[in-house]
């Protein structure tokens, strides 16, 4: 891993810092891990332990401020998949940096809220589990410079989420709800995914920070890609028509949605349409759609909003809202525009997350969060009602608020833009009256005025409920009073990472009487005008929603029951349940497809050199050919095991005629066991009548279909075998086979010393297909097994066959010590072995079997994956990488690990054959 890992930074820091990055997300994921065990051992502390995980990476990012505020950039990676150019590479600039400031402090602050709130459930410990992992998951995709990891931590944040949503899972609303979420982001990360590669592949980089705009501006694939990444992050920030998820997502529990649904999961997407801003921002095409979806968003989720009687459904509407006027902000891309994206950003986050935390609160306190029954709380519940009202205001865009700020700037970046910026403007200002409205009735229509009908007596929560809305609502305050540290920490630096070209960032709270200060005055009338005729405006918009007629969860369950209708058709046409069918399409399929792809490589294929034929090459082929008729034509199984069986023996000549007698060894050997098996199976079997086409055509069609399959496979043969070899790999191993594996032997010194991991991870699938197989394969013992009568009766044949099979065990071990010079190796050795055991077994019938037996296979598979790992483990105790040969010469007899790793290899072949032999022999214990 050291040798794979690459950092660079310009900046004061030493570059050993960044790489505590890595250190400090594994804490997260360590904490999330043991985080049910944490809540069972400490029922009533368990948040606030668990916070310190997130708290901790918060700290980090608060500590990489001077540095990245003074321009520099923090970078560091893993080499993930070196042959692709993949890595784990991750870059901390100034829009990560205030992304990750975000993400770990509020999620501080939820983790403690949630070990509050969801005190004494019996799942707390798993909850605390699913939001850390999550956390882990929005980090990794912010900090993420590589277009693959990225997405890999982006679909991520889709699985934990879904996870988050159907917490209460017993509820169906839940269920639909989390599906639905999952559907909709994950369908628009399969576009997203399409578009980072084509615009990899147009960039001719996979790195965010390499990315240079003249590439991709004018390319003939640029609105494919701005068609693909929009539709990724449109679907992940609940952009118009892929707006309903969120608001559906309010049935998880609060700390979920003000974390995911407010804060974190659903910035995703505007993330990442503000880190391609700079490349693909120059596009007329990109700022005209994202002003035009952002605008629709911002109003659809305002008027929806503002008719909803349930405050936290209320607060998901207002989010829609927001992010709809963050994604136009975005498609602004001017110096105003891209500051109040930032400003609204920050602003957004601390007071959105504030309101669901603290009418978390009131839920938990009162039992209701409909607006009707509430009121008169400010007396019940004093700390909880400051914080709704500081991040009140700051919703509502008052000053010295971070949003009023943020409001004087987006209005500013519209007007900027001339005519169409006014008009967007007018509508924004309505947009932004009943977002207003909707701040008043969070908070004046709950804790002022007269008592509400409480379904149980108010109380103020606790210290972890409450300080978690307090903090982030004072946060508001404290950011927009004094501005000029975020104006120089955070801002600036988060704006020149989305813009273009550099920003003169300048923050203020009065900048004069300017068309934005009108703009705002007109907000602040038309919001209260709004909320004075609060119930006469949303009877209004209830009627033009009778009116319009069109529900959008209506119409997502309509579209889903025609997609599961029509994938049911289509199963139904494919999943008929007739293996003879599938192959017929399949080898027809298959055929025209290879058939019509080598056609216009036919000249090449005919004026290609081939090796000249042997005689001995020739007569295998006929055999394998004459063995293949033989299966077509004749009936009944063991007949068909005959004749496959002749296939592999002429194979075995023909790698015999082109010198490879290892292959040829282990041709033989295999074929030898294969119809052994088979014919220890199909005894067992009942008997059953011939199943093959009997009319005309199917049996013609079945002909056509394997001559196709056939010649197309022949075809794709003689191409591949025309084509010259890539590079000298082969010439390399024959040049380094004597001199740096110690063996002539050039294919098994590949095999246990080059490429040992390759066969290490090969015998490993042998022994456990062999267990599942045995498994499989064993049954109750014949009748005439159990009376001891042996399977061949000829007392000359068995006396005959002993001598022979100990010789055998002797070629076997022969076979393996000489393999590394001479053709052979554990493989063949142990199917030899493996081979001579079976002829003792079958010649001396099961009632002496158990005797051969007794040396339980099972521990013959263990002890050879031991002695295989043991040959990786030594290489690292000498400081070597694994499965490294280590070598010794006593003698000038080269002995190595290599050695030990071949009878791994052995033992694990030989112990896997004689598992599945005698589960059907019956000569088992």
């Amino acid at each position: 891993m050291a040798a794979g890992v690459a950092t660079a930074i310009s900046g004061p820091h030493d570059s050993k810092q960044e790489m505590r990055v890595f250190y400090l997300l594994s804490v997260i994921a360590l904490t999330g891990v043991l985080a049910p065990w944490v809540t069972r051992t400490l029922p009533q502390r368990a948040g606030w332990v668990l916070m310190l995980a997130p708290l901790s990476v918060f700290i980090w990012f608060v500590a990489q401020i001077p540095a990245i505020g003074e321009g520099a950039v923090l970078s560091t990676s893993v080499s993930w998949v070196p042959a692709l150019g993949i890595e784990l590479a991750l870059r901390l600039d100034g829009l990560s940096l205030l992304f990750g400031l975000l993400i770990s402090g509020i999620g501080s602050l939820i983790v403690l809220y949630a070990g509050a709130y969801l005190h004494g459930h019996h799942h707390l410990g798993r909850f605390h589990a699913y939001l850390l992992l999550f956390m882990l998951a929005m980090l990794g995709l912010v900090l993420a410079d590589d277009f693959i990891a990225m997405f890999v931590f982006w679909e991520l944040t889709s699985i934990t989420s879904f996870l988050l949503i159907t917490f209460n899972h017993q509820k169906g609303e839940s269920r639909r709800a989390a599906l639905q979420a999952l559907l909709i982001t994950g369908g628009g990360g399969l576009a997203l995914l399409a578009g980072l590669i084509l615009l990899g592949g147009v960039s001719d980089t996979w790195r965010f920070s390499e990315l240079q705009a003249h590439l991709v501006e004018g390319h003939v694939l640029l609105p494919a890609i701005i068609g693909l990444v929009l539709l990724g992050c449109f679907t992940k920030s609940a952009q118009i028509p892929f707006h309903l998820w969120l608001p559906n997502a309010m049935n998880a529990p609060t700390p979920v949605s003000a974390y995911l649904h407010s804060a974190t999961m659903v910035k995703a997407g505007i993330y990442l349409l503000a880190r391609l801003n700079p490349v693909l921002g120059g596009s007329v095409g990109w700022g005209t759609l994202l002003i035009t979806f952002g605008a629709a968003t911002a109003v659809l989720g305002a008027f929806l909003a503002f008719r909803q009687t349930d405050l936290k459904r209320l607060l998901a509407y207002t989010t829609v809202t927001v992010l709809g006027q963050l994604t136009m902000l975005i498609g602004t891309n001017t110096s105003y525009g891209l500051q109040a994206f930032v400003l609204y950003l920050v602003a957004h986050s601390l007071y959105k997350g504030a309101l669901f935390m603290a009418v978390g609160a009131i839920d938990h306190a009162t039992g209701t969060r409909e607006i009707a029954r509430l009121g008169g709380l400010i007396k019940l519940m004093p700390l909880t009602g400051a914080a709704v009202a500081l991040a009140a205001f700051s919703n509502a865009g008052l000053p010295p608020f971070f949003g009023f700020i943020a409001k004087e700037f987006k209005y500013t970046g519209l007007i900027e833009m001339g005519t169409i910026g006014w008009a967007v403007t007018l509508v924004m200002i309505l947009t932004n009256a009943l977002l207003f409205a909707a701040a008043c009735l969070v908070f004046i229509s709950t804790f002022l005025g007269r008592r509400g009908d409480y379904p149980k007596t108010p109380h103020e929560v606790s210290l972890a409920m409450w300080i978690g809305p307090m903090c982030l609502a004072i946060g508001g305050f404290l950011l927009g009073a004094w501005n000029a540290w975020p104006e120089t920490w955070l801002v600036n630096t988060a704006v020149q990472a989305v813009a273009s070209g550099p920003v003169d960032v300048r923050l203020y709270l009065w900048g004069g009487l300017t068309p934005a200060v009108l703009a705002s005055l007109l907000t602040i009338g038309l919001g209260i005008a709004f909320y004075c005729v609060r119930d006469r405006l949303r009877a209004l918009l209830n009627r033009i929603n009778s009116a319009w007629n069109i529900s959008g969860d209506l119409l997502w369950d309509r579209l889903l029951k025609r997609v599961f209708l029509f994938a049911g058709l289509l199963a139904a046409r494919f999943q008929h349940g007739s293996l003879r069918q599938h192959l017929v399409l399949l080898s027809l399929t298959i055929g025209a497809v290879l058939l019509f792809s080598l056609w216009p490589a036919t000249q090449t294929i005919a004026d290609a050199q081939f090796s000249p034929p042997t005689l001995l090459g020739v007569i295998g082929c006929l055999i394998a050919l004459a063995g293949a008729a033989a299966a077509a034509f004749l009936p009944g199984r063991l007949t068909l095991v005959g004749a496959l069986s002749a296939c592999g023996l002429g194979l075995a000549l023909f790698f015999v005629s082109v010198n490879a007698p290892d292959v040829a060894m282990t041709q033989l050997m295999v074929e030898t066991l294969s119809v052994i098996f088979l014919a220890l199976v199909f005894r067992r079997m009942p008997s059953i009548p011939a199943s093959g086409a009997r009319a005309p055509w199917k049996r013609r069609l079945h002909a056509g279909a394997a001559i196709l399959f056939g010649a197309s496979v022949t075809g794709a043969l003689l191409f591949a075998v025309s084509q010259p070899l890539p590079g000298n790999l082969a010439d390399w191993y024959l040049a380094n086979s004597l001199e740096g594996g110690h063996g002539a032997n050039v294919v098994n010194v590949i095999l246990v010393d080059f490429r040992a991991f390759d066969t290490l991870g090969e015998i490993l699938v042998v022994a456990l297909s062999a267990l599942a197989a045995a498994t499989l394969l064993a049954g109750s013992p014949r009748r005439a097994a159990q009376s001891g009568e042996p399977e061949f009766a000829s007392v000359l044949l068995r006396q005959g066959l002993r001598p022979l099979a100990l010789l055998m065990l002797g070629i076997a071990v022969l076979v393996l010590w000489r393999g590394h010079n001479l053709p052979g190796g554990g493989f063949i050795g142990g199917l030899v072995a493996a081979c001579a055991m079976t002829v003792l077994m079958l010649t001396f019938g099961s009632a002496n079997q158990s005797r051969l037996a007794a040396f339980k296979p099972t521990y013959l598979i263990g002890i050879g994956l031991a002695c295989a790992a043991l040959a990786g483990i030594l290489a690292l105790l000498a400081g070597q990488p694994f499965l490294t040969g280590l070598w010794a010469f006593p003698g000038g007899l080269p002995l190595g690990t290599p050695l030990l790793f071949d009878v791994g290899v052995f033992l694990t072949v030989f112990g896997s054959a004689m598992h599945m032999l005698t589960q059907l022999t019956g000569a088992r214990r």
